[in-house]
């Protein structure tokens, strides 16, 4: 990869229905399983002979700053697309989209469980 290289197509390729996927998660598992789905989806895109199990390497991790992890030999190979091209970037918007998803059904499910407390205690 000597000229950086761009991925833009194939984000503009997957982001419309990430977003729809992403609006009709109801929780927060769905929006992590929604990510990993679809940045395996950009992977392959980009790399068609990645091996499928790879996906197993992919995590959302709302809790870090990056908002995502990869694991194993995905790691090493994803290294150099990162650092000569604009795949970083991608992963990131996606991930943080992921993350804005997670802190809405976070937050509907803290109103829930304190409206549920607060019926039970009414009874």
């Amino acid at each position: 990869m000597g000229d950086k290289l761009s991925f833009v197509k194939y984000e503009k390729e997957l982001v419309h229905r990430y977003r729809e996927a992403l609006n009709e998660a109801k929780r927060i598992n769905d929006v992590a399983n929604v990510f990993i789905d679809t940045i395996f989806k950009l992977f392959k895109l980009i790399l068609p002979d990645l091996p499928e199990n790879y996906i197993e390497y992919i995590g959302f991790a709302p809790e870090t700053e990056r908002k995502y992890l990869f694991e194993g030999e995905l790691k090493d190979i994803l290294k150099e697309y990162f650092e000569k091209s604009d795949l970083e970037s991608i992963v990131g918007k996606f991930a943080e989209m992921a993350y804005n998803r997670y802190k809405h059904l976070e937050h509907d499910k803290e109103h829930k469980n304190s409206f549920d407390v607060f019926r039970k205690a009414v009874k």
